[in-house]
């Protein structure tokens, strides 16, 4: 499945989602930590802004019920991560650090790019 036709079943489960349930709290810094230590950013980068093998997850996050499930029943090559390896704290504690991911400044504000 490619990236874009990913991202697109992903938006389409999103809008036919008839009530959406809040994220469960996290924590922000350990969800870096753990956002690291079990390679999320090989694929997603660093501060989850996408590349060839991974798509884009910040700064504008996917509802939380969209992301758990792809981390839990991926629908690409994304491996699968069962609770026993990536715990519900974990996946909550990786989803606040991806919603605190500020988006960058505009290129136009940017003085080097107006030159």
């Amino acid at each position: 499945m490619t990236r874009t036709a990913m991202a697109v079943a992903l938006a389409l489960a999103a809008a036919s989602m008839a009530a959406s349930a809040a994220a469960p709290q996290g924590n922000a810094a350990r969800g870096k930590s753990v956002f690291t230590s079990e390679m999320c950013w090989t694929c997603h980068g660093t501060e989850g802004h996408g590349s060839v093998y991974g798509p884009q997850l910040a700064p504008h996050v996917f509802p939380w019920e969209v992301f758990a499930n792809q981390v839990r029943h991926p629908m690409s090559s994304m491996p699968a991560y069962a609770p026993r390896y990536l715990t519900d704290k974990d996946l909550a504690d990786i989803y606040a650090y991806l919603a605190s991911i500020p988006e960058g400044a505009k290129a136009s504000t940017i003085p080097l790019l107006k030159d």
